[in-house]
């Protein structure tokens, strides 16, 4: 018979638990303001805003105010082709307006300065609507800037106003249709509208940002200025493309004061402002720079110097006058794939403009790429964020989120896996309290790891994580109670290791085993309909299949216990053991045999046991054990007759 056995707990397969994969992030931005990516999304939202222009619901008529003084104003020229104006006019309010195009051009042939019929020649193009409302708005170009009288005036305004809010959608539409395929063409027809609008703001700011992109700088701070003097539309946007286009040109002027300000001398730094030439002197990016250290010179106190009092575009300007070129260093450094270089170099200048966006999107970057500080990098990352024109910031601040939620979760599912390989050679009780004490510790930090998911994939491994981890401590309780199950049937069996020799020792056995059947039982009841009742069946199979040969084994010994009686009733009295002695001793010491009676009596008793276990063992004796059976019986039969 076996003795104890190695079949143990294995714990079933459940659903891996991936750890957390954090996004990819590929650095991009170089450059600022002025380049490809802002002026495709300028140009974008542009074009949007162009599509959902709302559709005029009427269009302009003319005064009559306005014709009562264009008429005493025309009164005073002569008489010279005065007939032409008034019908020209005439047609004009009647609302024929071909044929009052036609006699206001003939008229204007011989005086081409008349305001006026100018004006007039502009409305009727603007009511024929066509190619021909451009034309009335080259037409408008001069009247714009001309000395007039103040109602004529007040009339050209609003029909330019009328004429810029018609077309202006247009040429947006038309620049955004062919700027990608035919950049030159493109930027000449925009540049050529906004010389008939130059009030267009957007249009000045997509024009400038066109040039910078095609590597006319000087053009580019002409037309931003030029913008910002003349637009009565975003003049706002275009007068901080303007700053920014004109910093290249101040930073080698204002070189020393920022020298100083790095040196932490704002005193210093005001001085050598004052020195500078009056052109650069009077900008505005250099007045606010002085402002600010006006600031500096009583607010700085700490290893940082206070933030500007200034709006965020105008900081920002004062910032890259300070930074930008660490930052187009650094961001160099990166590209070439010298991250430590890089982080040196933005951790000196940084805390010196703390607020700057662009400066704290190429540290996020940087500490991202150096897997280092991600609180510090997610914290940068945000206030990249606050700047529009910083296309990679949102995903950048996505790919820190990841890496704060797998610094965080990925420890525990490593944790989880390394706790589970530790039982994936066999299990004992103290092995499977050891997984039970490490996996309840998992248990504990759960909370701490549902913090730490920022995102949906960090929330779903989480889950999964939690999911897993209940799973297998319910198992492990179960495995714990099978684990001493199996110590008990091993117990149980030690002792038969080297066979069963008496039908005692098989008799303990089978209490052991029933006992053990029993408890399996009770337990396997206990534990409901769990994941652990795979392994009580298994181990209630094993003792089961231990029991029966039991059985079998013991019968066995049974019928060995049979002959062994039968033959000592009936082997030569004055046994062997004492042949070597001499006959007087050997009568002496050999046992009396018994007397025929007794004999007779003791046979019967064996054959009544033969049939006995022949009749009730029957599917537990072998067929050499119920031969030797048939033979005991049948020659006890015979010797009693």
């Amino acid at each position: 018979m076996t003795g104890p056995s190695d079949d143990r707990h294995s714990f079933r397969d459940v659903g891996p638990v991936q750890s957390l994969r954090t996004p990819s992030f590929e650095f991009a931005e170089v450059t600022r303001h002025a380049d490809l990516a802002e002026h495709d999304r300028r140009l974008d939202e542009l074009a949007r805003r162009a599509h959902t222009a709302p559709v005029a619901d009427r269009l302009l008529e003319l005064s009559t105010m306005a014709s009562d003084t264009l008429q005493e104003m025309s009164l005073v020229i002569g008489d010279d082709g005065e007939d032409l104006l008034e019908d020209g006019r005439a047609n004009a309010h009647a609302g024929e307006y071909g044929t009052a195009l036609e006699l206001l051009t003939e008229y204007l042939r011989g005086r081409p300065g008349h305001q006026e019929a100018r004006y007039l020649r502009a409305f009727c193009m603007y009511r024929l609507e066509g190619q021909d409302r451009v034309e009335a708005l080259r037409t408008l170009r001069p009247l714009r800037d001309e000395p007039m009288e103040e109602g004529l005036r007040e009339q050209v305004r609003e029909l330019r106003r009328e004429l810029r809010r018609l077309l202006t959608p247009l040429e947006v539409g038309a620049y955004a249709r062919t700027a990608r395929s035919d950049p030159r063409s493109a930027l000449e027809r925009a540049e050529a509208f906004l010389e008939l609008a130059p009030e267009e703001g957007s249009l000045s700011c997509l024009v400038a940002l066109g040039q910078a992109r095609a590597g006319a700088l000087d053009q580019a701070l002409e037309t931003a200025t030029r913008g910002a003097a003349e637009a009565d539309v975003d003049r706002e946007q275009v007068s901080a493309l303007a700053r920014r286009l004109l910093l290249p040109y101040l930073r080698p002027a204002a070189a020393p004061a920022v020298a100083a300000f790095k040196a932490r001398n704002p005193r210093l730094a005001r001085a050598e402002l004052a020195r500078m030439e009056p052109r650069w002197r009077r900008s505005a990016v250099i007045e606010d720079f002085d402002a600010y250290l006006a600031l500096c010179v009583t607010g700085w106190t700490g290893a940082s110097p206070p933030a500007p009092r200034l709006p965020d575009d105008r900081a920002d300007d004062v910032y890259s006058l300070i930074a930008e070129p660490d930052g187009q260093s650094a961001a160099a450094l990166m590209q070439a794939g010298l991250a430590e270089a890089a982080e040196q170099v933005l951790a000196r200048v940084l805390p010196l403009v703390p607020g700057f966006r662009w400066l704290n999107f190429l540290y996020a970057a940087c500490l991202l790429r150096l897997g280092r500080d991600p609180e510090r990098a997610a914290a940068c990352a945000e206030i990249a964020g606050r700047d529009a024109t910083i296309t990679q910031a949102g995903e950048l601040l996505a790919a820190i989120r990841g890496w704060q939620e797998a610094t965080v979760i990925n420890p525990a599912v490593d944790e989880y896996v390394a706790a589970m390989k530790s039982v994936s050679g066999g299990v004992s009780a103290d092995s499977l309290a050891r997984l039970r004490t490490r996996l309840t510790v998992l248990q504990r930090g759960l909370p701490a790891l549902r913090a730490a998911a920022l995102s949906e994939q960090g929330g779903q491994v989480v889950r999964e994580l939690e999911k897993a981890i209940g799973q297998r401590l319910s198992e492990v309780g179960d495995a714990m109670v099978v684990a001493d199950l199996y110590d008990r049937y091993d117990a149980a069996m030690a002792p038969v290791q080297g066979g069963l020799t008496d039908t005692a020792a098989a008799d303990r056995l089978a209490r052991s085993l029933d006992d053990l059947a029993a408890r399996i039982k009770d337990k396997r009841r206990a534990a409901g309909k769990g994941t652990g009742q795979e392994q009580f069946e298994k181990l209630a199979e094993l003792v089961s299949m231990r029991r029966a040969e039991l059985d079998r084994v013991r019968a066995g010994l049974l019928v060995s216990d049979l002959v062994k009686r039968f033959n000592e009733l009936v082997k030569p009295q004055r046994g062997s053991e004492y042949s070597d002695m001499p006959m007087t001793v050997r009568d002496f010491l050999a046992p009396p045999p018994p007397d025929p009676y007794t004999l007779r009596t003791k046979l019967s008793g064996i054959r009544e046991e033969a049939r006995a276990l022949r009749r009730n063992h029957k599917k537990t004796l072998a067929a050499r054990e119920t031969e030797l059976l048939d033979e005991l019986i049948a020659t006890i039969s015979k010797v009693l007759g």
